[in-house]
């Protein structure tokens, strides 16, 4: 199923999940359909112009390949034990276990951290409002629903992927707190010296983008 996310562990696991990254199965056939696009598109303007004719090509084929790159194979989410990396198209979101308040999967997983602040899986949308129905027993049993709760809809759902990444985060979430509360090697730290929810940009990505925007203006106006 296109919604469900591919997960490929970083590492042996145990008790405790070393690490896993998460992104949307559709993200391998986005990489090669951009792929072959691009070598068809790079082929197509060298058989027309020549080596010149792929040199003026290159800088829309780098740009579009950039883009399509960051939009569709890129996101992903990232965890391990120290919290969560939510890899968008062109910044990442370091969230640690202890940052974290409260996990939501409504339009997409959502991550709010204790100080307020909120951050989206671009990975990780919810179900459209036409698949937006109420859980069947079997998923309100996988995601654990509190009968004293309100009925959760298909966001939650471990089929939808906001609801699939949530219930890793969720299981991973709920071990740091087992680990800080027997004092393990995951234990939280003092507050002071506690890591703090860390954004920045993808530099690789947005370095690409400026350099290719460029070159297309260089040779729109050459």
């Amino acid at each position: 199923m296109a919604a469900m996310l591919a997960a490929r562990p970083t590492g042996p696991t145990g008790p405790t999940t070393t690490g896993r990254v998460l992104r949307p199965r559709s993200s391998i056939a986005a990489m090669i359909v951009g792929l072959v696009a691009a070598l068809a598109w790079a082929w197509s303007a060298a058989a027309d112009g020549g080596v010149l004719g792929l040199a003026r090509q290159a800088p829309d084929i780098l740009l579009a390949t950039t883009l399509a790159y960051g939009v569709l194979v890129r996101p992903a989410v990232a965890i391990s034990p120290t919290g969560i990396t939510l890899r968008n198209v062109v910044r990442d979101v370091d969230v640690p276990w202890a940052a974290l308040a409260e996990v939501r999967t409504r339009f997409a997983l959502t991550l709010v951290t204790t100080d307020g602040r909120r951050f989206t899986a671009w990975a990780a949308p919810a179900s459209g409002r036409h698949t937006d129905t109420r859980l069947t027993r079997r998923e309100l049993g996988a995601i654990g629903w509190d009968p004293a709760d309100d009925l959760p809809t298909a966001s939650a759902s471990p089929e939808s992927s906001s609801g699939a990444v949530a219930a890793w985060v969720r299981r991973e979430w709920s071990r740091s707190i087992e680990a800080d509360a027997h004092g393990g090697p995951g234990s939280r730290l003092p507050a002071a010296l506690e890591p703090r929810t860390r954004t920045h940009l993808a530099r690789g990505v947005v370095g690409l983008l400026s350099v290719a925007t460029v070159l297309v203006a260089v040779t729109t106006l050459a």
